[in-house]
Order: C-alpha cells, then structure tokens, then sequence
C-alpha cells in the first residue's frame, strides 16, 4: 500500500514511499492509476529520474503523444530557458489545458524538474469540475449550449500572454471547436474547459457577451478554492489529468535557469470523450448568434 497525503482541499495527492527509477509490478501501477482518477495529480518528490523512467511512470495513464513539432522523434521534450531546444522557457503563462486547438487535447501531463531558479516560477492547478460546480445556476444554464473556438499557429512567433487572432495565423494553423463544458463519460462528471489564450471566440454569442463570459470564468479558475500551488524542487515528477485540471506558470528571473522534462500523454479514446469536439480546417466564420 502506497503512503500520500493530500496536497489540498481541491486537488493532488503526494506519494511518499516510492522510488520511480525503479520498475514497479502490476498491483503498484493499479493503485498508482487509482489514485491518479481521484486526485487527478501525483506528486512524487526527490526522485532520481532519466527519460525512461520517467516515460514508465507517465505511461500509467497512456501512451506518450508524439503530434506536436517538438516530439515527433522523442518520447519527451525540455521545457527551459537555458536548453538550445527548450520550449515554453519563461514568462508567465495563464491558465490553460495543453492542445485545446485539437480534436482530441492531450490525457495527461508528466513534468520532472531538472534546474530551478532560486524563487517564481510556481505551477499553479484548478480543478475544473469543481469550478463548474461551484458556479451558480444562472451562469451554469448560460454556459451549457456553449462552444469555444480554439487555434493555434506552430509556425508563428506566438505570444503565451494574449489571446489567438485568426488575423495572426496562417491558413494551416490547427483549430478545433469544443463545448465549454465537457462531460466526462465514465463519471457524467461536467467540467469546465477553456484554454482563454488559445481561445478565439465563444461561438453562439456575440463578441461582447462572449468576451465578458470568458473573462467571468476566467476569474473562477484563477480562485484558489479550486486549486494547488507547486513550489517546485529539484526531483519532483508531477503527473496530472490535462482535462479536468488546468494550470499556470508564474514568472521567474530569466537571467535563472530554469529546466523541466516534459511528457505528454495522447487521448486514444477521443471519439467516445470528444465526441462534440471537432476538427477545424482553415479559419471558422462566425455565424450570427441572432440576438
């Protein structure tokens, strides 16, 4: 039996007594996973890790995604200010789920911290079903028939800190429209879901309602009720559910070194968990919301 204890009211859950750089059999994995579909994020700290292992323990929850430039022939990529293929070095980034712009966003997440700057750079959580839950009825009904919009160009010098224009991207830029609020099919559970920087619009309103929708719930999100803040250590390995939880970086010094192992994990049952969601080929016209 694996020692945790909770890593707050919200979220997260850490696990004392295991040593990742070694295999682990089948009853392990299975209460590991267990845990995981509870908490939605594990946290193991001074742990020793190389790639491998570190795939290992992510592939508990799926195979690792290989779609995006960064790791098309990798298993995983560095995400760093200080590597000459880091991606995502520094500055804050809002709250977000990673690869909102597919059909199909990403399952998991596995990050394993390799350099840290002396201070910032915090990794903050929110459990999105909880924000749903906790939203009053008024706004629950309004954002229920809601879809979003998403993009994103690979191939653009994209700016984290503002939202997506269409006007900014290329034609082959990947976008995707999801409802706003997804429905876990295995629990019914309803989430919330909207990456606000990757977002172009609300679709069946108007750009203002739209724009005042988003900011509300934007504003929920960020309410620690509903989250975690990871101050990192060297050797801590975190692997977290990309869709029923969002995260946030906060700023760090840049002149610092800052280098994190990153692990994606695909979504290999997208057509029954998406099965709104779908894939966008060239920019969306808006449609009239008729009033």
């Amino acid at each position: 039996m694996l020692n945790t204890r909770p890593l707050s009211a919200a979220l997260g859950v850490e696990i004392l007594d295991l040593d990742l750089s070694l295999p682990f059999d089948a009853a392990t994995r299975a209460a590991l996973l267990a845990l995981y579909r509870r908490y939605h994020l594990l946290l193991l700290r001074d742990q020793h890790l190389d790639e491998a292992a570190q795939v290992r323990f992510s592939e508990i929850v799926g195979p690792i995604s290989h779609r995006s430039p960064s790791m098309r022939t990798k298993n995983s990529a560095l995400v760093s200010n200080a590597e000459p293929d880091g991606i995502l070095g520094d500055g804050k980034l809002y709250f977000h789920h990673d690869n909102t712009f597919y059909e199909h966003p990403l399952r998991a997440l596995g990050l394993y911290a390799i350099e840290l700057p002396t201070e910032g750079g915090d990794t903050l959580f929110s459990n999105c079903a909880m924000v749903y839950e906790a939203l009053h009825e008024a706004l629950r009904v309004r954002i229920d028939r809601l879809s979003s919009y998403q993009m994103f160009d690979f191939g653009a010098d994209f700016d984290y800190n503002r939202r997506s224009r269409d006007e900014d991207a290329s034609p082959d830029a990947i976008r995707a429209v999801h409802p706003l609020v997804w429905t876990d099919p295995d629990s019914g559970r309803r989430v919330l879901f909207m990456s606000e920087h990757t977002t172009i619009r609300l679709n069946e309103v108007s750009e203002a309602e739209g724009e005042a929708i988003i900011a509300e719930l934007a504003r929920w999100i960020a309410d620690p009720r509903f989250g975690y803040r990871h101050h990192w250590r060297v050797g801590d390995m975190i692997l977290w559910d990309n869709i029923i939880l969002q995260h946030a970086r906060e700023p760090f010094d840049k002149s610092q070194r800052r280098t994190l192992r990153r692990t994606p994990i695909a979504e290999t049952d997208g057509a029954r968990r998406f099965p709104s969601s779908r894939r966008i080929d060239g920019p969306l016209p808006r449609v009239p919301s008729g009033g």
